[in-house]
């Protein structure tokens, strides 16, 4: 049993592949790309601790972050995955695959933030202290358009999020369903350069935004010189790949997921 709330997609039989999202995201995010991988996966995503319907408290430490991994990995009978990550949640499988290399057999990173700029963290940071909320359903979606720097997100997608994420607060504002907290320790620890990727040993595929703020090119060039073995993709957009080029990385997550079955 576990207190984490997992969405499970496809024949539990399957080789799986467990999710893990970006700061002030959840699980439900990866249920298309879930679809697409089907019928010849298993897949897991969950609600990282202090967003969506799991735990919200403390710590929110990245060394949490992997015990609660193993945890959810446990919970699902699951004994090696591979391991997809978005964002923030790249950093975490990452940190996971380079400490834990018997769990993991595959790891696929969207448009993962190896070494993002410090001012576009602290301003997500303040962003975080500052509160607010939206006045309307509408309004939140035009929000996060500007706050993504979305630019071929259809409005239905974003209509789903606010489904899943927005609760109205009893100030009457719109609210997504994480914690201040949890985000801001998010951003802290994305702030730590990425020194893991030389001890990842199990294949790897990185996707890369092609106008990414947190992603460069630059970055893109070193992480290929320090990982062993990658591939990498490039797809349209944002840094929001699972929104702005969902068609493009899934077929991509799916065509790396086979190569290596097939490898």
């Amino acid at each position: 049993m576990t207190a984490f709330r997992i969405l499970r997609f496809g024949d539990e039989e399957l080789p799986p592949v467990a999710c893990l999202h970006d700061v002030r995201g959840h699980a439900r995010r990866f249920e298309r790309m879930a679809r697409m991988l089907e019928p010849g996966r298993h897949v897991i995503a969950y609600d990282l601790r202090g967003h969506g319907r799991s735990p919200w408290s403390g710590p929110h430490t990245m060394q949490q972050h992997l015990d609660d991994l193993d945890e959810v990995l446990d919970a699902c009978d699951v004994d090696q995955a591979g391991l997809i990550g978005d964002g923030f949640g790249a950093r975490i499988a990452i940190a996971y695959a380079s400490r834990k290399q018997e769990r993991i057999n595959s790891l696929t990173l969207l448009d993962p933030p190896l070494w993002p700029p410090r001012d576009l963290l602290d301003a997500a940071i303040r962003s975080e202290r500052r509160g607010g909320g939206s006045r309307s359903v509408d309004e939140a979606i035009e929000a996060r358009r500007e706050q993504e720097a979305l630019e071929h997100t259809p409005r239905g997608l974003l209509e789903e999020e606010m489904a899943e994420h927005l609760v109205a607060d009893e100030d009457g504002q719109f609210r997504y369903r994480y914690s201040r907290a949890a985000a801001q320790a998010a951003f802290e620890l994305m702030g730590t350069p990425e020194g893991g990727l030389k001890d990842v040993l199990c294949p790897t595929m990185l996707i890369h935004a092609d106008h990414s703020r947190l992603l460069t090119d630059v970055d893109v060039e070193r992480a290929t010189d320090e990982l062993r073995r990658v591939r990498v993709e490039t797809v349209p957009g944002g840094h929001a790949v699972l929104w702005d080029a969902l068609a493009e990385s899934s077929a991509h997550v799916r065509s790396f997921l086979v190569a290596k079955k097939t490898a």
